[in-house]
């Protein structure tokens, strides 16, 4: 059976469900009211709907059907008058609970998903991986096939060992002249600075799923995380992680993605590629902030100090925005190149279910705490500031800005010009070549002496 496409609203003493059916043999159409139980049947679909609260099959119950578009709309009274059924964009927290597959020691084990996850509350496990660190994924098989997205195999590294292999590896890609570069030439970083965010005006009571969002949350299964205290924390910083990867890329590629974006996304977030996570949220940021400075185009401090103001911005805008970008996410994801999809089931998928059902007050703490985080220089271990300290070096300074990169080859344009002049001006744009290769040499041995 279908489940169709569907979504809920609500007024003080009434509860509306809309489901858009437009394939339905209307001669099948059976429907079922109990108390907080919803049956929506009509071959071939079937909606089964657990909602917050108890309606009422009476005579002020209301059915339509639109069969321009194949869409039922049924109205129903709350049995408590003005009671406020909440969350009601959060469809899959409604639907009926799905069986999943779990695995442990190589064995296939099924799960309703309603039921507590046999491996939610492993915490001493070694093997973690994936969303909140549970593992539990048929992942031992696949891991070689993926070697362009992952950096470390969970079942070779144990977790408590990834952190030092991470930073040991961050510092040796840490490339100073590169950083050096876009500080002395920032013309487009400053660009990218000077956008507007386009979740700056937004209102959170103004967010809206999208038809195409609800197809996608209906078809996700309802899944119930008994995390513990410490998963909860891991959960919760890698996502800060995750969002501040978004965030960037957005920014630099003028918040309209490129066919990069799910590298960008995946590489600067080693919750995805190290299987790592954080024990504070100021520690998921400072990771964050030094992938930014290593890996992708644009290395620039100030930049990230943009794109965290940017994350600031859209964690303020609620658990409805933050899944809007998850759904954005899974698709760059699942359109991406090397198999990245494979990071949905892993991470983002749970993500997205999660962020429906979390605590609340735990979430509104870590963004409390995240709010009032400053990342300085000196935070990243990269000697940053000594770093910008030796280009103030004023024979540095004056070396890059002569230094200009000039066509060396003759474009003879001006067919008038006789032999002897083009054979003049081609050894004279040698002799220029011959100064600019001087210089860059001159350029290099200077930083390699300052650095």
């Amino acid at each position: 059976m279908i489940t169709p496409r569907f979504n809920l609203t609500q007024d003080a003493s009434f509860l509306t469900i809309n489901i858009r059916a437009p394939y339905c043999n209307l001669k099948e159409l059976d429907i079922s009211i109990e108390e907080d139980k919803f049956i929506f049947a009509c071959a071939p679909y079937y909606l089964r709907l657990n909602l917050p609260g108890n309606i009422l099959d009476n005579e002020r119950a209301k059915s339509s059907f639109d069969s321009d578009i194949g869409e039922f709309t049924f109205t129903y009274e709350k049995e408590n008058d003005g009671e406020e059924f909440p969350n009601l964009d959060f469809i899959t927290t409604f639907l009926q609970p799905k069986t999943i597959d779990v695995y442990e020691s190589g064995r296939k084990i099924e799960v309703l998903t309603s039921e507590s996850h046999p491996l939610d509350n492993n915490h001493t496990c070694e093997k973690k991986y994936g969303f909140a660190l549970r593992g539990g994924y048929n992942f031992q098989n696949i891991t070689s096939e993926f070697s362009d997205i992952f950096d470390i195999d969970p079942y070779e590294i144990k977790f408590k060992d990834r952190e030092g292999l991470r930073l040991a590896n961050e510092q040796a890609k840490f490339d100073q002249e590169h950083y050096i570069a876009d500080i002395m030439d920032d013309s487009e970083i400053n660009e990218l600075i000077k956008l507007t965010c386009p979740w700056k005006d937004i209102k959170e009571s103004d967010v809206k799923f999208t038809p195409k969002e609800l197809d996608f949350l209906k078809d996700l299964p309802n899944i119930v995380y008994n995390l513990t205290t410490e998963q909860t924390n891991f959960c919760h910083y890698s996502l800060m992680e995750i969002l501040f990867a978004y965030c960037y890329d957005r920014r630099t590629t003028f918040y309209e993605g490129t066919c990069e974006s799910d590298w960008t996304i995946s590489k600067l977030a080693a919750s995805f590629c190290y299987f790592d996570s954080f024990s504070n949220p100021k520690s998921a940021i400072i990771c964050a902030y030094k992938r930014s400075l290593i890996y992708p185009l644009y290395r620039s401090f100030k930049l990230c100090q943009k794109v965290f103001e940017d994350l600031k911005l859209l964690l303020k805008l609620g658990n409805k925005y933050i899944i809007h970008c998850l759904i954005d996410i899974h698709d760059i994801f699942l359109h991406g190149s090397n198999g990245r999809y494979i990071l949905n089931k892993l991470f983002i998928n749970d993500y997205i279910v999660y962020m429906m059902k979390c605590d609340l007050d735990m979430w509104k703490a870590s963004i409390d705490i995240i709010s009032k985080v400053e990342i300085n220089k000196s935070d990243l271990g990269l000697n940053l500031v000594e770093i910008e300290k030796s280009i103030n070096n004023t024979e540095l300074v004056e070396a890059f800005t002569n230094l200009q990169v000039e066509d060396c080859s003759d474009d003879s344009d001006d067919t008038t010009e006789s032999d002897s002049e083009s054979s003049s001006e081609t050894e004279t744009s040698d002799s220029d070549c011959s100064v600019i290769d001087t210089n860059s040499r001159k350029v290099e041995k200077d930083l390699n002496k300052i650095i």
